[in-house]
């Protein structure tokens, strides 16, 4: 049963005489208020949002060291290479959605990090294929009779013995290397 007092609008209850002027949000519901708590209006601009461009300065930045790795420390390079990569393609995409505004930039880096890899590829090779031919040519022998003329060297009585002794070593292993002929036999 029913008082006379209970009905719309009354305890709790939504109803007609509760509802909120235009503008205004019920409680619970989100707001789409920008800065300062405006909502924008027709013909008003939405706020911008800030691009995103982390990515594709990471992506040159990785790019840059790469490169500049490849030469001394070809694994690092390698990885910082892939890095950039990677980074310049998200980066790139980013600015396909109009997330970031540094297309360039991204691209930039996606192509160092390109460059620097295939030269890591190509580094690589060429130092197995001469460690492979130096291996062949003799230098095996050569490393194995300088790490026992070292070994010897090292039961020296004194220092100045064991220093004239590696100098010694150096000097033979130098002359048994392929590809160098004895002083004096040079067909100057």
């Amino acid at each position: 049963m029913s008082t006379p007092g209970d009905g719309y609008g009354q305890q709790g209850q939504p109803g007609y005489g509760q509802q909120g002027g235009y503008g205004q949000q019920p409680y619970g519901e989100p707001s789409y208020a920008g800065p300062g708590g405006q909502t924008p209006g027709w013909g008003q601009p939405a706020v911008p949002t800030k691009p995103r461009n982390g990515m594709g300065i990471a992506a040159l930045v990785f790019g840059i060291l790469a490169l500049l790795t490849c030469w001394w420390l070809p694994v690092v390079g390698g990885i910082l290479a892939i890095v950039a990569i990677v980074l310049g393609v998200v980066g790139r995409g980013r600015a396909k959605r109009l997330e970031a505004n540094n297309k360039g930039v991204a691209t930039t880096g996606l192509v160092l990090g390109i460059i620097s890899l295939l030269l890591n590829i190509v580094l690589s090779i060429l130092v197995f294929v001469a460690g492979i031919a130096f291996l062949n040519f003799g230098g095996g022998a050569s490393v194995q009779q300088f790490q026992d003329c070292l070994s010897q060297a090292s039961n020296q009585p004194n220092p100045a013995a064991v220093q004239q002794a590696v100098e010694q070593c150096g000097q033979q292993f130098n002359q048994q290397l392929p590809g160098t002929q004895p002083e004096g036999e040079g067909g100057g």
